[in-house]
């Protein structure tokens, strides 16, 4: 059997493409020229030879990617967070079709970015899905499922990295049902999906006012690392926060939310929330560079400053 992937992520595919180049099941990889630097070098340090990666044009990447295909004559595809949708005319070129291995629960969760959607709003697991594609995004039928857990405290890419490496073992029960022609379909039960597009601005800045504690901390591993932190501004400055930790505090006055309420050079910055709860800043990125909260200390951030 000859598989053919196409991706646009390094994390969340290079465990399955290994383990397919390790079992004589890969037919090349195709990879969007907009990736091309990134991924190209991903995949040659895990091994994969120049040769077998191929790089669709922005322009003409429905050609490039027919005219692929024809070539390699695979068996199936896998696409991997692939960016674009893929006509039907495509998809009917293998004689097994196309599989989606979507990392979000579906059909809550289709669309882009299902990683920082099920992070941000806090819930306790994720998922592969992997779904047999057709002409609407994510509404195929999915052949396999597999919850995987969403751990206390996991950014954005470490729950990438690891569910990359898990996602290779449920491919291995997946090629097994392939390989002897058991792979079953179920239908999608009908759903308008709730998370269907990538995150705005305005969704990655965090809302001291309105949203909690808690809130914030899973807002904030969400855009760690691949949307840079979530936004906030002091003295009308961006500041990215990485990582921050709940804290207790002693009875303090009531303060607005996003208040500096304890400053020093041993524990950083303690910032107030809503509800009277509160957060330390780790890290934070500004045009300085990446900072801790005892450096942004350092820098004159004082008690009584307001993050908005």
């Amino acid at each position: 059997m000859k598989i053919a992937v196409v991706c646009n992520t390094d994390f969340l595919a290079i465990p399955s493409i290994q383990f397919l180049k390790e079992k004589h099941f890969l037919a090349g990889i195709g990879i969007p020229e907009r990736s091309k630097s990134m991924l190209r070098q991903s995949l040659q340090a895990a091994g994969i030879g120049s040769d077998a990666i191929t790089v669709f044009s922005n322009g003409t990447w429905k050609e490039d990617m027919e005219s692929w295909l024809q070539q390699l004559n695979p068996d199936a595809v896998f696409v991997i967070a692939f960016p674009w949708k893929i006509p039907a005319s495509i998809l009917s070129i293998p004689f097994m079709g196309f599989f989606n291995f979507h990392f979000g629960v579906l059909p809550k969760y289709k669309g882009a970015d299902p990683i920082f959607w099920q992070i941000r709003n806090m819930e306790s697991h994720g998922g592969l899905f992997i779904h047999k594609m057709n002409a609407e995004i994510d509404a195929g039928p999915v052949v396999w499922q597999k919850a995987m857990a969403i751990y206390p405290g996991e950014n954005y890419d470490m729950h990438s990295i690891r569910i990359g490496y898990e996602a290779v073992e449920e491919l291995k029960l997946v090629l097994d049902l392939m390989e002897r022609d058991e792979l079953k379909e179920n239908i999608q039960p009908a759903h308008q999906g709730l998370y269907d597009q990538k995150p705005s601005v305005a969704q990655l800045t965090i809302d001291w006012e309105k949203q909690s504690a808690r809130e914030i901390e899973y807002l904030v591993n969400a855009c760690n690392q691949k949307y840079g932190g979530a936004s906030t501004f002091l003295r009308n400055d961006e500041i990215r926060i990485l990582e921050v930790s709940p804290v207790d505090m002693p009875p303090i006055p009531e303060q607005l939310p996003g208040t500096v309420v304890h400053a020093d050079a041993l524990y950083g910055l303690v910032i107030a929330c809503k509800g009277q709860e509160f957060l330390k800043i780790n890290v934070a990125h500004m045009r300085e560079g990446y900072l801790s909260g005892a450096k942004l200390f350092s820098m004159g951030v004082a008690i009584g400053e307001q993050l908005i």
